[in-house]
């Protein structure tokens, strides 16, 4: 067995039955936010759990660009730019870079599944309670204008963005990612789209 690296906080090993598994130890994937410089820390956005988190890139990688797509599993072998994982990054200490770039970033990754957004929510979201549906909870869409969407989606329902987007005149993983953002910056809002949809596993 490979011992765990020393400055990967995501170690390995049996953990006591009281204590909570490291949310970051299946992760596989993420992709770069900011990178303020080529020898500072990375902030990064992990999938498909949409945790913020910094990461310290091997020497010799130099600088990588917003949205680019890193492996981060404890393969160590197969990292070709991730080296250590630092842990997760505090909303307010965010810099304006990674303000900016986190819904661009978000909206890119729930471009690239479908599959997963289309049929888990835009095909299956239904009424929230008597006076409101869950497509309200997307910024701009009001009671007629979710009503007008479940009138769209028929009993097929949508197979891809570009066919929901039409038919609704909207631009759905836009209007997802600013709620998914909205969700990571105030944890107490509710109903919690990003927990249902996204951190299924934890």
């Amino acid at each position: 067995m490979r011992p765990p690296h020393r400055g990967d906080r995501r170690q390995g090993g049996r953990k006591p039955r009281d204590e909570k598994v490291d949310p970051l130890l299946k992760v596989e994937w993420c992709r770069v936010l900011d990178h303020p410089d080529a020898g500072g820390a990375l902030a990064v956005l992990t999938e498909p759990n949409l945790h913020i988190i910094r990461i310290r890139t091997k020497p010799g990688t130099g600088q990588q660009q917003s949205g680019a797509r890193l492996y981060m599993g404890v393969e160590h072998s197969q990292r070709e730019i991730v080296g250590d994982v630092l842990g997760f990054a505090r909303i307010r200490d965010l810099s304006p870079t990674t303000n900016f770039q986190l819904p661009v970033i978000i909206q890119q990754y729930i471009e690239d599944a479908p599959e997963v957004f289309i049929q888990q929510f835009f095909n299956r979201a239904g009424n929230l309670s008597l006076k409101m549906h869950a497509f309200e909870l997307l910024q701009g869409v009001g009671n007629k204008k979710a009503q007008e969407m479940v009138e769209a989606r028929g009993r097929t329902g949508w197979k891809d963005f570009a066919s929901l987007n039409e038919g609704c005149g909207i631009n759905a993983p836009e209007l997802l990612a600013k709620r998914f953002v909205s969700e990571i910056k105030d944890r107490g809002l509710q109903p919690r789209l990003i927990d249902l949809l996204c951190r299924q596993d934890e």
